[in-house]
Order: C-alpha cells, then structure tokens, then sequence
C-alpha cells in the first residue's frame, strides 16, 4: 500500500431496512468519515447495504472485499459487528485483515484474537435477541391471548402496558447511550454528541432535539 497516502473504502451496514433504522448508516457514515479525517484515511468509495451480519453472501460486502483487494486500499467500518457477526464469514476474511480498520478499535490492524472474541459476541448478541423475541411473544399468547375486553385489564393489560413502556424507555435510552459511546471513541465531547445528534434529525423519545442536560440523564440512566 501507498505510504503517501491512505487510500480506502468504507462499509457500513444496518440489519433492517431504512423505514425501521432510520439513523443507524447516517451515524456509522459519520463516525467512519470522522476517524477517516483524524487519521489521515481518503474514502474513494463507500459500500452500504441492510443486510443481516450473519448473511455470509451479503453483496455489497463480497464486493467490498473485492474492490478492496483489487484497489489495494483499506476498508473502513464503525465497529466489528457491523462488518460481520458470523465466525464463519470471519474465517474469510483472514487474508483482508491487513486492510482492515476498525473505529472502535484505533487505527491499528486488528488482532485476529480480539476479532474471534468481539464477532463470537455479536453472534451470541444476536442469537439472545432472536431467542428473546420469539419467546416474549409466546408467553404474551399464552398469558393474554390477545382477546379484546379482557376481563383482568387491570390487573394484567395495564400494568404490561406500563412495563412494555418502560421497556420501550430502557431500550431507547440503551441505543443512544451505545451511539453516544461510538462517538465518544471518534473523539467527540458530550457537548458535541448533543450537536451531531441534532444534525443527524435524531429526537428525543418526545420528539425533540436535544439538549445538553437531557442528554446527560440518557447517559447516566
């Protein structure tokens, strides 16, 4: 590879469509190109696609690899479960390792121990949320059935709906404390998170921009 400059690609990839993770290549996009900018990387070229990590025939992510190998060049991601949560696609891409940078982890190659590790856990964080799911709504069928006028709304449908809310609060305030931390990694202060965040169009739970001190309660939640 050249040493004058640091020619490179970046990949980024969400597993839903854009209806449903409205934001999650906007932000990857932007961390990427700001470890792009501290570090001395020009992206010549950027490959996104919704796509499930676990797909090990992801097209844009074959062809990712490819220009990458054909233009000697690096390809750059958010983080290492964005560009693969499968062990057996890992295995392919021993040979790109060399061209591989990783936000979260510094500009560095990246240790093939600590890509075995960090994918293995991706895997695992998906198979749990798949298993969670799929057993959630099961023990919603059997406990409520789904039957209008239910006779014990108040002893059962209230207060599900009162903890579906708080999940719902956990899960969201989960999301941005993880888009905060991404961001913190490229270099951001919490002034800042707030201010990309609002640039983003990403809102508050209330659908409002931001501010300093209800960012700081997201975080310390």
């Amino acid at each position: 590879m050249g040493t004058d400059i640091k020619r490179a690609i970046s990949y980024l990839r969400a597993s839903d469509s854009e209806i449903n993770q409205p934001n999650s290549i906007a932000v990857q996009r932007a961390v990427v190109n700001s470890f792009a900018e501290r570090h001395g990387y020009v992206i010549e070229q950027e490959f996104f696609e919704y796509e499930s990590g676990r797909n090990n025939e992801r097209p844009l992510w074959n062809e990712a690899l490819t220009h990458a190998d054909d233009h000697d060049c690096f390809i750059l991601c958010m983080r290492v479960d964005r560009f693969t949560r499968s062990l057996a696609s890992f295995a392919r891409t021993d040979d790109v390792l060399k061209r591989l940078r990783v936000a979260e982890l510094g500009d560095v190659e990246p240790s093939p121990l600590i890509l075995s590790v960090l994918v293995a856990a991706g895997q695992n964080e998906a198979e749990n949320a798949r298993i969670r799911i799929k057993t959630t709504m099961a023990l919603l069928k059997k406990r409520d059935g789904r039957v209008w006028g239910n006779p014990a709304i108040h002893t059962t449908a209230i207060p599900a709906s009162i903890e579906a809310r708080k999940s719902n609060a956990r899960a969201f305030n989960g999301k941005i404390q993880h888009l905060v931390s991404d961001f913190k990694r490229a270099g951001y202060s919490l002034k800042e998170c707030v201010e990309r965040l609002n640039d983003l169009g990403i809102l508050t739970r209330r659908n409002k921009r931001w501010t300093y001190h209800l960012l700081y309660r997201v975080v310390h939640y």
